[in-house]
C-alpha cells in the first residue's frame, strides 16, 4: 500500500511537469507553423516580382510562368495545411491542460475535451482513451491535414525528373512559338538568383516545419503516455495515443528525394525546380550571349528565336568545321552523291543543337545547297519503285533542312527542292516555287493554338476532304493535347507536324504559306466559288488560329499536294494523326447504347453517308462525313457536326439514330489511349 501511495505521489508530480512542458512546447509550435505559414505562402513573391514580360518573353517563358504557378498552388496548399496544424495543436494543448486539471483535482467523471475536427478515417468526436479516469477526447485530425490534389502532384511530378533534367524543357525543343523572343540581361539574372534562393529557403523551410513538429509531436506523445498511465489504461491506451497523433500517410512525387505529404510538396518542389530553372535560365543566356558573337563574327544566319536555347553555346569555330566538312562532302557533282552521303549530311546536321545547326546551313547557301538539291531530287526518282524506308530517310534530310535553316533561305531551298510545298489546290498536283505563290504567308504572330483547341475551329475549305476535317473534330472534341503536342513551330517560323505511317511517326514540315487564309467572313468571288481554298485558318469567331490548316497541309504535303487528298477515308485519317488502329462498321451493326459507350470510352466516333440523295427530311449531304459529338441514348438520337465551315457558330443537330442508319455507308471507330 505504501509503495502504491508513493507512486501516486510521484505520478502527482509528475504529470504536471511533464504534460505543462508538452503544453508549452504544443502552444509554441502552434505560433511558430502560424509564422512558418505566412512564410511558405510569400515564399515566391520576389519569384513573381521579375517574372514578367518585361523581364523575359519567350515561349519557354510562359511554359515556366505556369509552372512557377503550379508551384506556387502548392505552396499555398502547404500554408493552408500548416494553419490547420496550427489550430489542431492548440487544441490538443488545451485537452492535455484541461485532463491533467481533472487529474491532480481528483475529478474522475466525464469526458476532457471537444469535439474532434471532421478528418479522413477519424470518428467525429475524435480519438477517446478511456481509463480509470476521465475519458480524453484527442482532436481528430482536421480535413486538408494530409489530402494532395492529385491532378496538381501529377503536373509537379512531370517536371521533375530523377536525373535532373526537365521533360518539358528538352535542349532545342522549343526555340519557336508565336511573339517575339526577347530578355533583359540584368533583369533576368537577378531572376536566376532569386530563383536559386527561393530553392534554398524552401529546404529550410522544410527542415524547420519538420523540427517544429517532431519536439511538439514527441512532447504531445510523453503527455498522453503520462495521462494514460495516470488513468490507468496503461501501455495500450498509449499506443492509441500515437497512432491518433501519428499523420495519416504519404505518398511519392516524381523527382523528389523522400516521401512528402501536402505539407512539405510546395516546399519540396520548390527546392528541386527552381535551382533547376535558374541554371536553365543562365545556360539560355550563355547561349544567347555566343548565338550573338558568332552572327556579327562569322557572318551566319541564325534566327533571333534560336538564339536563346537551353543548349550547348553555339561555337564558331565548330560552325565552321562542320560547314566546311559538309561542303567537301557535298562536292560539285549532284551524280556524285550517294543515297548514304546524303544521309550522312543529315546525320552530321541532326547531331548539332538548333542554332549551330542553323548557322552551319546558312553556309551552305549557293551553290552546295543547289549541287545537294539536285542529289537529292535525282535519288528520290531513282528509288521510287525501291523501298518506302529509303524514300522516307531522304524525305527526312530535306525536311530536317526546311525545319532548320534561316527564314532568309527558305525560299531558295523551296525553289531548289519544290516537293517541300504540296500542289495547291486545283493546280492538279503542279507544285508552285516559293512560298507565297499560290496561298498567304501566315504572319508569325498569328496564334497555332490560340485559346485551346476545340471542334469550333475546324472549317473544311474547297479541298474535298470532309474525312480528314472530321477526323480534326472528333479529335479535338475527344483528345485536344494530342493534336496541341503533334505541332510544333520552328525557329524559322515552319511547322513539324507529327503524323504516322504503320503506326509510326512520321514528322511532317511545312512552310507559313496557308491557302486556307481568309478573314472568315464567309463570302465568295464574283462567280459564288469559295472565297478560300484550304482549311479556316481561324477560329470561330474570326480571330487567327493555324492549327487545322496546319494539319491539312501536313497531309497535303504527305500524300503529294492538296488535289491529292480529295476524297478519303475517316478511319484511315485519324489513324493517319493518331497511329492508332481504327475498326469501321456498319451503321447497322451499331446501336445508340454502343455509339454512347463509345464516345464515353475516348473513342473518335465518324459517319459517313452514302452516294445516294440523303432521305427525306433527314438534312444529311451524300458522300460526307460527320463526327459523332454526343449521344442521347433514351431519345435514341446522335448529334452530329458537319465539318463545313460556317462562320460564327458550328453545323450541329440532333437526329433520329434509326432514321439514319439507312442512309448511312459507315462507322469508323478509333480508340484512344
Amino acid at each position: 500500500m505504501a509503495r502504491d501511495r508513493d507512486y501516486a505521489d510521484d505520478q502527482a508530480v509528475r504529470l504536471p511537469a511533464v504534460v505543462g512542458t508538452a503544453v508549452a512546447r504544443l502552444r509554441d509550435a502552434a505560433l511558430a507553423l502560424r509564422r512558418l505559414a505566412v512564410t511558405t505562402a510569400t515564399l515566391l513573391e520576389p519569384v513573381a516580382e521579375l517574372n514578367t514580360t518585361d523581364t523575359w518573353s519567350s515561349p519557354w517563358q510562359r511554359r515556366s510562368t505556369a509552372r512557377v504557378d503550379a508551384w506556387q498552388q502548392a505552396l499555398t496548399a502547404g500554408a493552408d495545411a500548416l494553419a490547420l496544424r496550427s489550430g489542431w495543436y492548440s487544441r490538443v494543448a488545451d485537452v492535455l491542460d484541461a485532463a491533467t486539471r481533472a487529474v491532480t483535482t481528483g475529478s474522475t467523471d466525464g469526458r476532457v475535451g471537444g469535439p474532434g475536427l471532421v478528418g479522413d478515417g477519424n470518428a467525429a468526436e475524435g480519438s477517446t482513451l478511456v481509463g480509470a479516469g476521465p475519458a480524453v477526447v484527442v482532436p481528430a485530425l482536421p480535413r486538408g491535414w494530409d489530402s494532395p490534389d492529385l491532378a496538381l502532384v501529377r503536373a509537379l511530378g512531370a517536371g521533375l525528373s530523377s536525373d535532373g533534367a526537365d521533360p518539358a524543357d528538352p535542349p532545342g525543343g522549343d526555340v519557336g512559338g508565336d511573339g517575339p523572343v526577347s530578355f533583359d540581361a540584368g533583369r533576368l539574372g537577378a531572376l536566376a538568383g532569386r530563383l536559386r534562393a527561393a530553392g534554398t529557403a524552401a529546404a529550410r523551410l522544410t527542415g524547420a516545419v519538420d523540427a517544429t513538429e517532431d519536439q511538439a509531436l514527441h512532447a504531445a506523445v510523453l503527455a498522453l503516455t503520462e495521462l494514460v498511465a495516470s488513468t490507468g489504461d496503461g501501455l495500450g491506451g498509449a499506443i492509441g495515443a500515437v497512432v491518433a497523433v501519428g499523420p495519416p500517410g504519404s505518398f511519392r512525387v516524381a523527382g523528389l528525394a523522400a516521401a512528402t505529404d501536402v505539407l512539405r510538396l510546395g516546399a519540396h518542389v520548390v527546392a528541386v525546380g527552381a535551382p533547376r530553372l535558374a541554371a536553365s535560365l543562365d545556360r539560355r543566356m550563355a547561349h544567347f550571349a555566343a548565338a550573338e558573337d558568332a552572327v556579327r563574327a562569322g557572318g551566319l544566319l541564325i534566327d533571333q528565336r534560336a538564339w536563346f536555347d537551353d543548349a550547348p553555346a553555339p561555337s564558331l569555330r565548330q560552325i565552321r568545321s562542320v560547314a566546311a566538312g559538309l561542303v567537301a562532302l557535298i562536292g560539285t557533282e549532284p551524280k556524285a552523291l550517294s543515297a548514304g552521303e546524303v544521309r550522312e549530311v543529315g546525320r552530321r546536321l541532326a547531331a548539332l543543337p538548333p542554332a549551330a545547326r542553323e548557322a552551319v546551313i546558312s553556309r551552305l547557301r549557293g551553290a552546295p545547297l543547289a549541287v545537294f538539291a539536285a542529289a537529292v531530287t535525282r535519288l528520290k526518282k531513282r528509288l521510287a519503285a525501291r523501298t518506302r524506308a529509303e524514300l522516307t530517310a531522304l524525305t527526312a534530310v530535306a525536311d530536317l533542312l526546311l525545319a532548320s535553316a534561316p527564314t532568309a533561305m527558305l525560299d531558295e531551298l523551296v525553289r531548289l527542292l519544290p516537293d517541300l510545298e504540296p500542289a495547291a489546290p486545283g493546280t492538279g498536283g503542279h507544285r508552285g516555287g516559293a512560298p507565297g505563290a499560290d496561298g498567304a504567308d501566315a504572319d508569325r504572330t498569328d496564334a497555332v493554338v490560340r485559346d485551346g483547341i476545340f471542334s469550333s475551329d475546324v472549317g473544311q475549305g474547297g479541298v474535298d476532304d470532309c474525312y480528314l476535317a472530321a477526323a480534326l473534330v472528333g479529335l479535338a472534341r475527344q483528345r485536344p493535347a494530342l493534336l496541341a503536342d503533334g505541332i510544333r513551330e520552328n525557329a524559322n517560323g515552319t511547322f513539324t507536324v507529327t503524323l504516322y505511317r504503320d503506326g509510326r511517326a512520321f514528322p511532317v514540315t511545312v512552310t507559313r504559306d496557308l491557302p486556307g487564309l481568309a478573314s472568315g467572313d464567309g463570302l465568295g468571288d464574283a462567280a459564288g466559288r469559295p472565297a478560300r481554298t484550304g482549311m479556316a485558318a481561324y477560329d470561330g469567331t474570326g480571330r487567327p488560329e493555324l492549327w487545322a490548316a496546319v494539319y491539312e497541309k501536313a497531309y497535303a504535303r504527305a500524300h503529294g499536294g492538296y488535289d491529292s487528298i480529295n476524297g478519303g477515308d475517316p478511319g484511315v485519317a485519324t489513324s493517319d494523326l493518331t497511329g492508332r488502329p481504327h475498326r469501321t462498321l456498319r451503321p447497322g451493326e451499331v446501336s445508340v447504347g454502343e455509339l454512347a459507350a463509345r464516345l464515353a470510352a475516348g473513342d473518335v466516333v465518324i459517319v459517313s453517308t452514302d452516294g445516294e440523295a440523303p432521305r427525306v427530311g433527314s438534312g444529311l449531304v451524300g458522300r460526307h462525313a460527320y463526327t459523332v459529338l454526343a449521344v442521347d441514348v433514351a431519345g435514341g438520337r446522335v448529334q452530329l457536326r458537319n465539318p463545313w465551315e460556317h462562320p460564327g457558330r458550328e453545323l450541329t443537330a440532333w437526329y433520329r439514330w434509326d432514321d439514319l442508319r439507312p442512309g448511312l455507308l459507315a462507322v469508323t471507330l478509333t480508340p484512344l489511349p
